[in-house]
This record gives C-alpha cells, sequence and structure tokens, in this order.
C-alpha cells in the first residue's frame, strides 16, 4: 500500500515546492535613512551646513538639528539598520533594530512605523496584523495621535500608508489603501529612494494572480529601476525589480539587479537567494547555484547568531540549490542536500519530544502553493514539520526524476507530497510494477477530487492525467496515451510559466518528447522538447532529449549543438554518468 507519511500534508499537496523558512538576511554595510533632510536621499544633495554667524537665516532644519545627545544619535542609527535589514526582508532583525530605536527615544515615530511594517511580509503572502496594530498601539491610542507625532510632513505619509495598511477591511483592501498613501509619499518626494522603494513594494503587494499582474510588475519595476540607475547600491532598488521581473516574460529585464544585488548584501540570505530568481528562469545554472549556495551558508551562520536550531535555517534556498545541482548533474550533491533536511527534521522531533521546540509561527495558507503555479512565494514563515516534509518529499522527487535512478525507488510505499507521488508513479512505470502504477493512479484521483484546494485540485490532476498516459503507453495503447497527454498539455498551457523550480515536477512537454522518440518520431520529439526548453530554458534532461532527438533524426549538426550545450550545463558533473559518455562520443 501506497500512503502518504503525514496526514495533514494531504491538505498541503497542491504545489509542495520549497521551503517554507523564514528568509534571512543580516544587515547591509551601507546604512539608509528615511529622513530625506539628512542627506543622500531626497535628490542626492547633501545636509545643509549650519550658519556659521549669529546674524545668518535661521538654519534649515536637519535630521542632526533634532537629534541632539547621544541616546537620539542611537536611534537613528537603529533606525536606519532597521530600515536597511527591511529591505532584504531580514524582518527579525529589523524588528530588533526599530525597538531599539524606540527604547532610544520612545517619541521617535516612524520607529513605530518600522516595527509595525515588519509585520506585513506581502510577497510571501503573510502577515501577523495583531502584531502589527500592537506596534503602533505603543505610540499613540488613535491613528491621528500617531500620525500627529510624525516630525516632518513625510514621514506623517508614511504614517498614515502603515495606518492603512493595519486598518479596517481585509488584507487586499487595506493592501490597496496602503499603496494609494504611499503613491501620495512618492509622488510628493520623487528624489527620495525609500519613498519610491517602498511603493514599488506597496504596488507589488497589490498584484492579481497570473499574467494580470503583467502592469503592476511593471510598473513596480520602472519605479525601482530609476532609483538602482541613480543609487545602485540602495538594497531596496535591485531587490524590488527582482520581485517586480519574476516572471517568465520579464526575467530577463532583472539581470543587472540580480548581479548587483548579492554584492550589496554579501551576508543577507534572502538577497543572496533573489537573484537565482533571474538566473534559474533564464537557465543559468552556476550562477543560481553559487548564490543559492552562498544564501544556505549565510543563513547557517544566522542561525548560529541568533541562537536557532538548525530547522530554522533557510530551506527555501537549499531547495533551490538542490534542484540547480541536479541541472548540473551534481547528483552525489543533492542527496547531501536532502540529508540535511533529515537532520533538520530529527532535531525538530527532538526538541518537540524533549519540550524544547519553540512555538511555530502561523503559515499562510497560500504557501502550500509555493511558486509552482507562476505567483505564490514558497519563502514562508517558520520550518515545521510539514515544511520540511514538503521539502524533503519535493527534493526527493527531483533526485529521482533527474538522475533516472529509478531503482532507488523500488518498494518504497510512502510519500511525502504529490511531486513525491509523481516519481513513485515514473518509477513504478519504469521498472514494469503496472500495479503500484495503479495504486498512484488513485492517489492522485484523491488528491484531485472537487473537495481539495483549487491549487492541489490543479497541479493533482495535471499529474493524474500523465500518470494515466503513462500507464496506456507502458500497456502498448500508444495512441490513447498520447490523447491523454494532449489534454495534459492543454492543461499546462493555462499555467504561467514557472517562476522557481518548474511544475509540474516533469514537464508535459518533455515527457511528450521522450515517447516519441520511444515510438520512434523524432523529428515529432524535437518539437516536444523545444517547446519544453522555452517554458523552462536549458533544462538538462530537455537539452539531452533534444540531442538525442536531432540525433536520431539524422541531424549531425543539431545533435552535436545539443550535447555542446548539454554538456555545458554538467561541466562539473559527478564522474562516470553515462549521460556524460554518451554526449562526449557523440562530439568525438
Amino acid at each position: 500500500m501506497i500512503r502518504p507519511t503525514h496526514l495533514a500534508v494531504i491538505a498541503a499537496f497542491g504545489v509542495v515546492l520549497g521551503g517554507l523558512t523564514q528568509a534571512q538576511a543580516p544587515h547591509l554595510r551601507q546604512a539608509l535613512r528615511l529622513h530625506p533632510d539628512d542627506g543622500g536621499q531626497d535628490g542626492g544633495q547633501a545636509s545643509p551646513k549650519r550658519p556659521t554667524s549669529a546674524k545668518a537665516s535661521a538654519p534649515v532644519k536637519t535630521t542632526a538639528d533634532k537629534t541632539v545627545g547621544s541616546q537620539v544619535r542611537n536611534a537613528e542609527l537603529e533606525f536606519r539598520r532597521g530600515v536597511t535589514w527591511l529591505h532584504s526582508f531580514m524582518y527579525e532583525d529589523a524588528i530588533d533594530a526599530f525597538r531599539a530605536a524606540q527604547k532610544a527615544d520612545p517619541s521617535f515615530a516612524v520607529a513605530y512605523w518600522g516595527e509595525a511594517i515588519s509585520f506585513s511580509q506581502p510577497l510571501w503572502f503573510f502577515e501577523e496584523i495583531d502584531q502589527g496594530r500592537a506596534a503602533l498601539a505603543k505610540l499613540g491610542a488613535t491613528p491621528a495621535e500617531r500620525i500627529a507625532k510624525a516630525k516632518t510632513p513625510r514621514d506623517q505619509g508614511f504614517m498614515r500608508a502603515v495606518e492603512a495598511l493595519f486598518g479596517s477591511g481585509d488584507k487586499a483592501a487595506r493592501a490597496m489603501a496602503h499603496a494609494r498613501e504611499m503613491a501620495r509619499v512618492a509622488a510628493d518626494h520623487p528624489g527620495d529612494d525609500d519613498a519610491q522603494t517602498f511603493y514599488a513594494l506597496a504596488l507589488l503587494a497589490t498584484m492579481p494572480r497570473g499574467d494580470s499582474a503583467l502592469p503592476i510588475r511593471r510598473q513596480a519595476g520602472e519605479i525601482a529601476e530609476r532609483v538602482f540607475a541613480r543609487n545602485p547600491r540602495h538594497p531596496g532598488a535591485p531587490h524590488y525589480i527582482l520581485h517586480a521581473y519574476d516572471h517568465g516574460t520579464l526575467a530577463s529585464k532583472a539581470l543587472p539587479a540580480a548581479r548587483a544585488y548579492a554584492r550589496i548584501a554579501p551576508e543577507a540570505s534572502h538577497a543572496l537567494h533573489m537573484p537565482a530568481h533571474a538566473f534559474l528562469q533564464l537557465g543559468l545554472w552556476d550562477e543560481a547555484a553559487a548564490n543559492d549556495e552562498a544564501s544556505w551558508n549565510a543563513s547557517i551562520a544566522w542561525t548560529k547568531r541568533r541562537g536557532l536550531t538548525i530547522a530554522q535555517r533557510d530551506y527555501h534556498s537549499l531547495a533551490w540549490l538542490q534542484y540547480e545541482w541536479l541541472q548540473q548533474g551534481r547528483f552525489s550533491k543533492t542527496k547531501e542536500a536532502i540529508a540535511l533536511v533529515d537532520e533538520a527534521m530529527r532535531s525538530a522531533s527532538a526538541a518537540t519530544a524533549s519540550g524544547k521546540a519553540s512555538v511555530s509561527q502561523a503559515v499562510s495558507p497560500q504557501h502550500a502553493g509555493g511558486h509552482g503555479y507562476g505567483e505564490q512565494s514558497d519563502i514562508g514563515r517558520g520550518s515545521n514539520d510539514a515544511a520540511l516534509r514538503n521539502d524533503r518529499g519535493s527534493m526527493r522527487a527531483r533526485y529521482i526524476i533527474e538522475s533516472e535512478r529509478w531503482q532507488e525507488m523500488k518498494g518504497q510505499s510512502t510519500f511525502d507530497n504529490i511531486e513525491e507521488l509523481f516519481a513513485l508513479g515514473l518509477s513504478a512505470v519504469n521498472l514494469g510494477d503496472a500495479p503500484r502504477v495503479r495504486v498512484v493512479i488513485d492517489e492522485f484521483r484523491k488528491a484531485s477530487a472537487p473537495s481539495q484546494p483549487v491549487e492541489l485540485r490543479e497541479q493533482a490532476g495535471l499529474m493524474l492525467q500523465q500518470m494515466q498516459a503513462l500507464d496506456l503507453f507502458a500497456q502498448g495503447r500508444h495512441a490513447e496515451a498520447f490523447v491523454a497527454l494532449d489534454r495534459a498539455v492543454i492543461q499546462q498551457n493555462r499555467m504561467p510559466r514557472p517562476i522557481g523550480r518548474p511544475m509540474p515536477v516533469k514537464d508535459v512537454n518533455e515527457l511528450y518528447g521522450e515517447l516519441e522518440l520511444q515510438v520512434g518520431r523524432a523529428r515529432q520529439a524535437v518539437i516536444w522538447f523545444e517547446r519544453a526548453l522555452a517554458r523552462t530554458p536549458n533544462r538538462s534532461r530537455a537539452l539531452l532529449g533534444l540531442a538525442r532527438a536531432h540525433r536520431n533524426a539524422s541531424d549531425a549538426a543539431d545533435a552535436r549543438a545539443a550535447y555542446k550545450r548539454f554538456l555545458t550545463n554538467y561541466r562539473l558533473a559527478d564522474a562516470g554518468l553515462p549521460e556524460v559518455t554518451e554526449a562526449r562520443e557523440a562530439l568525438r
């Protein structure tokens, strides 16, 4: 009997990509001010000097004029650190800094803005509204009272915006109200880098699902690009460019920001990971893997620094890194990554058993969706048992499918998510285990039932069609199998291009091409592999399939070109891989 290893995971099948851990990012080396009159943030002008004569006109009120005394200066410094961390979504450290600013200067109104807005993580589809409201309540009892305590019209604008974000109404309505207030702040301060970038972020928080978000993506991206052009070291500008252009049709526009962002925050896990969003979508595996490996190592350092358990590391970046290693043919490294998740699960279980486990933060229901549908983020809050199981299931599935080591799943009867369930089914097909294939199909029927969440139904339904096609093909019913795959192609084409590790775990076009090769239709297979590469650029398995299809179609030059591209991807591959031997022999 095949069964899920954890019943709670059934409800979270859907798109089960990536880690749900809190992304981490220590502070950047360049502190930024929220107050433009302190120089460098409003039109790039330096602060006016104090008049040296008593007869001179009254001095312009700069931040330095307002923050005499060491405590107030400390508040300013902590506040700047908080803003810098906030731009890289290092929310825990941002909150610490904003609270330190409040302690140093309890009247510092925007320090409460900073703490409150750190409890809103819109691009992770998560908010802690009670904590945000509690942070504001420390400053005053009413919105009007709190806004009045801000020292400048500009800071009052930021306060009005955060009051809208944590005011009445549902999440979508509050996000829209926040964006409208930030639009006013940005319009009043066109040369203010923080006003512009926080407005870009507010816009991104209002995006609808799918391609209908493209106008907002472009608008937010253009705002951030203007800041990036005049201040390439501003951490918010390249970061929000990457999020704005995190779409298959826009990813190439993010490359300059991708290559700059990691240099700005070398110790920030999320900052180091975000460039991989562009690199992965473009199939730049070496750059993507380098960034995600640095991101993973930064998260290890961060958890040590804060005294956290290994379960709080950034398993999102590790899961991406594992996929990138797979594209490089580094299968031994990918197994090491899976072992790290197993270790974290054992650690979390031991902490729970001993009563030392920390209280898990709530995870947004949308985090079950991950990146698979092209819009939702699989960087969540907390790294509980279900999140780690989803990571492990996805990583095990991708390892088996990319390496084609079907024998390693022989006899396995448990699975952590539908990606691993698909890998079980695909392994059973290749091992000739028809009864196990039928059991997998039955499990996919359950996961795609009308009672399941919509994204679970969509993804499980697509995988169900793929498994049914494979079952028919294994029975020799090839025509029926291709009809079933045609239905799967139609369903996949309705989904946006993936912005992270691809869903479904086996692209339908790629599978179609492999089956066309098996029935001897090499030229048709070429078409399907090219379609797979258009959807998921430079995927190694699709390149290998394309090379084989050209070879079988007697297109020697095209076959050589595809094999060369494959070997470029696999230049760091494990020794002795048969695919590498095949490609090298083809190029002799």
